[in-house]
């Protein structure tokens, strides 16, 4: 299995992300160079002449993501979306989602056919991708990617080639990391440290020490002030909630298919989920969860843990997750600083065996999808549009903004020119360039960047949590990687896809609120599952495990 920290896809990784710096250093991300345009989307050769100006003719490009209705405040002053729409000739038109109601509205706008021209979805290898696929609802990418050598790059990551459709790709990976050690801080356990010195409480180890913990800061006053106020534990979202119950069983965390008795099942099917939803109903009727947790939305406890109304919160410790609860707790709490005021554990508690693990994943979070009436002409301006979005050039503008305006350079050396608030420090990005909050995830996430050693990344954290990040890191390296044969996760069969119907989360859920024996209710959901086709689908795994040789 894929299991510890040099393992495959730590090496694919690197690999792809040293190609991708490689092409870009050439010079050929350039959407402005003149050349070829790709051939569209049968194969064909394009037509046109490497002198003609590709990007002649103005075009609107109407665009879904998730961070989207942020973007576009103030059109005019915003320096950085004026550069680009400049750049590809081109008007971004916003269709406006959230991270709360982005499935929904593609669901209904697939089915009406009035999805935009580009969308940022999670649909790898599910129901809903084969479907879209088959369907004609979205379109291929060119099959010839020379003219875009650095979405090239990214096609030809190991484990974004298994995606193909009839030797197609439709969608392109929104890459997140380029190291596997930075996947480790995706799911952590965030404390509040004052609370747990209010309360004389140890470093949590084993499950007894979390759900104390957590029991005690909903029921023993941990602020202090006489009330019956605070809560145990809240959580980003939903699914990070449930990972916090992984020490029971690792695979929780990631959703992955494990080999029990010989063959592989999805971890809900397995036995190991007995003693895991055996604790998570013990930390909800004991008060350690936040009672309300099942109606919570995204984002919501983080705005909890600011308030100082929850004592740890199950999210991210990556970065830009620290970073923005930061920016909640300092709404809220200007006598003391978020750094002095927090501690960050494991997620879960140590194993029967004593292990504690980290978290792993592919090198990819969500993809970008394009509509099937995007014309051929548009699907190429899109595609420049993307390259240089993965170009060189601009990853330096991600990291340090506008060239002349907020740095200058001498050769390998920068000098940040950015302004400053009333505060003296540097005023962040986003501030200055509210469509980052489209283009500074829209072709990748890019958080490898958040992760250097740098005075920029210092810049842009703020020096409390770029030193959180460096020493929590150092920490979180020490433990397992969850071991998770990934090959097996993202292996197709018809059967396979069709589990996308089964809502494990959703399911735990009813478990977790439920009054009945919770291995009884668990087992029987699990039986249900026999219905949407899980035993066909165990069954199709293991024959195609076997044909290809994937068992590790």
């Amino acid at each position: 299995m894929i299991n510890g920290k040099k393992g495959l896809l730590f090496m694919l990784s690197i690999a792809l992300f040293a190609s991708i710096l490689a092409a870009c250093s050439g010079g050929a991300n350039s959407p402005n160079e003149n050349a070829s345009p790709a051939a569209p989307s049968g194969g064909s050769e394009a037509s046109g002449s490497a002198s003609e100006d590709p990007f002649a003719e103005h075009m609107d490009i109407s665009i879904s993501h998730y961070n989207i209705g942020q973007a576009f405040p103030d059109r005019k002053s915003d320096g950085l979306l004026k550069m680009i729409e400049d750049k590809f000739n081109v008007t971004f038109v916003d269709r406006v989602v959230s991270y709360s109601d982005y499935v929904e509205k593609y669901r209904i706008w697939s089915t009406s056919g009035e999805l935009p021209d580009v969308i940022s979805h999670d649909i790898i290898n599910n129901s809903t991708y084969y479907s879209w696929i088959e369907q004609g609802i979205v379109r291929a990418l060119p099959s010839d990617l020379g003219a875009y050598p650095n979405i090239r790059k990214v096609m030809e990551l190991e484990d974004v080639k298994g995606f193909q459709v009839d030797g197609k790709y439709y969608m392109i990976p929104r890459l997140t990391y380029n190291s596997n050690e930075q996947k480790a801080l995706e799911r952590a356990l965030i404390v509040r440290k004052d609370w747990m010195e209010a309360l004389s409480l140890p470093e949590p180890v084993t499950y007894e020490d979390y759900a104390n913990m957590l029991a005690a800061f909903a029921k023993k006053d941990p602020n202090g002030n006489q009330k019956d106020d605070t809560i145990g534990l809240t959580a980003r979202t939903n699914n990070m909630l449930m990972a916090v119950g992984s020490g029971s069983f690792p695979n929780v965390a990631n959703s992955s298919w494990v080999k029990e008795d010989g063959q592989y099942i999805p971890f809900y099917a397995s036995k190991r989920m007995d003693e895991y939803v055996t604790r998570m109903r013990e930390l909800y009727t004991s008060g350690a969860i936040d009672p309300d947790f099942a109606i919570v939305q995204t984002n919501e406890g983080i705005e909890k843990f600011g308030q100082g109304r929850a004592g740890a919160i199950a999210m991210q410790a990556t970065p830009s997750g620290l970073k923005l609860l930061e920016t909640a707790w300092n709404k809220y709490n200007k006598n003391a600083a978020f750094k002095d005021s927090i501690r960050i554990y494991p997620i879960s508690w140590e194993t029967d065996d004593g292990s504690r693990y980290s978290f792993e994943m592919l090198s990819f979070w969500s993809e970008t999808y394009f509509s099937a009436n995007v014309s051929d002409k548009k699907m190429e301006r899109i595609m420049r549009i993307y390259d240089y979005l993965l170009s060189d050039e601009y990853m330096t503008t991600n990291l340090y903004g506008l060239e002349g305006k907020d740095y200058t350079k001498e050769g390998d050396k920068y000098t940040i020119a950015r302004e400053k608030g009333e505060d003296g420090n540097y005023k962040k990005l986003p501030e200055l360039y509210p469509s980052l909050n489209l283009f500074g995830s829209l072709a990748a996430w890019y958080k490898w960047q958040e992760y250097e050693q740098s005075e920029i990344a210092k810049i842009n954290l703020g020096e409390p949590v770029y030193h959180l990040v460096q020493e929590t890191l150092a920490e979180f390296v020490k433990l397992d990687v969850i071991p998770t044969n990934l090959n097996v996760d993202y292996l197709y069969t018809e059967a396979k896809t069709k589990l996308s119907a089964v809502n494990p989360t959703e399911d735990l859920i009813k478990v977790i609120l439920g009054k009945d024996d919770p291995v009884e209710m668990w087992r029987n959901i699990v039986k249900g599952y026999d219905n949407k086709g899980l035993q066909q689908a165990i069954k199709e795994v293991n024959e195609a495990v076997q044909a290809q040789g994937l068992d590790q």
